[in-house]
């Protein structure tokens, strides 16, 4: 029994250690939204100010983590009115939350390239579970000697079970299209 048990702590050692963690580079990222507006018309926006790490291993091409931290308060939809609304309490409140999170609990591979992360999203203080289909593509070097890998992820979340409940939902929608690109670098 205690070899099995050693066993199985140093294959999990092994794998952990063959996962290279990759730093979201904010020059190269975007986190974008869009959403039906009056039924007619969608209002898209970003978050321009976000962080996040992702444990690759190079050798395996396999995703093993994934973490990110949006800076609410960094909404952007070109309407400096619209983003203030956005901010205070008939949405995201930003002054009691200002941060929404992600955290992977569960990985599995697809495809060649290509996960289903399960993970824990936080929005106003309350988390939720959610999969969200993800797409790698690399590593690559770069001209300064790291290795980047390219990441997306596009889904649709339903605003109301994420607690933003304000507004009917013929004046805004409920499905929030997600489109996350972002390339990651290890150094």
């Amino acid at each position: 029994m205690n070899r099995i048990l050693i066993g199985l702590v140093g294959l999990s050692m092994a794998l952990a250690a063959n996962a290279e963690t990759f730093t979201v580079d904010p020059g190269h990222a975007e986190i974008g939204f869009s959403v039906k507006h009056m039924m007619v018309s969608n209002s898209k926006g970003n978050f321009t100010t976000f962080s996040g790490t992702l444990d690759y291993d190079i050798e395996t091409k396999t995703l093993k983590s994934a973490e990110g931290t949006i800076e609410v308060a960094s909404i952007n939809t070109n309407n400096d009115k619209r983003d203030e609304h956005l901010k205070n309490e008939d949405f995201f409140n930003v002054a009691k939350f200002p941060k929404i999170t992600f955290k992977s609990t569960a990985i599995k591979k697809t495809g060649k390239g290509t996960f289903e992360v399960t993970g824990t999203l936080n929005v106003l203080g309350v988390d939720r579970e959610v999969v969200l289909p993800v797409t790698i593509a690399g590593p690559v070097d770069d001209p300064w000697g790291n290795q980047r890998i390219g990441v997306e992820c596009t889904t649709v979340l339903n605003r109301r079970d994420l607690g933003i409940t304000h507004s009917p939902s013929a004046m805004i929608g409920d499905e929030v299209k997600v489109s996350i690109e972002v390339e990651a670098t290890y150094k």
